[in-house]
């Protein structure tokens, strides 16, 4: 792994939501929220870090959303102390990356958070919860 430098919690969240945004499971939750709180989408297109009121507003669309910052949902018992880097992964290294382990990874990908296994899972037909595996499989298609 090639550590390109420091980041910052914003910044975190700013690319969370710009991808969730374009997922067809997450991204009209997130419009929802968005248009109930007067926000425009650019507030997710065209972060601006600099801005304290947007990054605070990224945070609690967040929150809302995933629960990030309440320890629930997505982001239960994710630590509380952290540090953001953006880095480069080779290939292999990607390969070898797991999900968080959060309740519907585990179980898509059989137990082991491996995307790999959730990819062999996923093109054997099986789904975890009941939740329909096409919106995966075109995301991924997209790529």
């Amino acid at each position: 792994m090639q550590v390109l430098g420091v980041s910052s919690e914003d910044e975190m969240v700013a690319c969370f939501l710009s991808g969730e945004l374009s997922s067809k499971r997450f991204g009209q939750n997130l419009r929802s929220h968005l248009a109930a709180g007067g926000q425009a989408e650019q507030l997710l297109t065209y972060p601006d870090l600099s801005d304290a009121g947007a990054n605070f507003a990224r945070r609690a669309l967040l929150a809302a959303t995933r629960g990030y910052g309440e320890n629930r949902d997505l982001f239960e018992n994710f630590p509380t102390h952290r540090t953001w880097n953006r880095a480069l992964l080779s290939a292999d290294e990607a390969a070898d990356v797991r999900y968080v382990g959060y309740s519907y990874w585990v179980e898509l990908s059989g137990g082991s958070r491996r995307p790999t296994d959730a990819a062999a899972r996923i093109k054997a037909g099986l789904r975890a919860f009941d939740v329909p595996n096409e919106p995966i499989v075109e995301a991924t298609r997209a790529l």
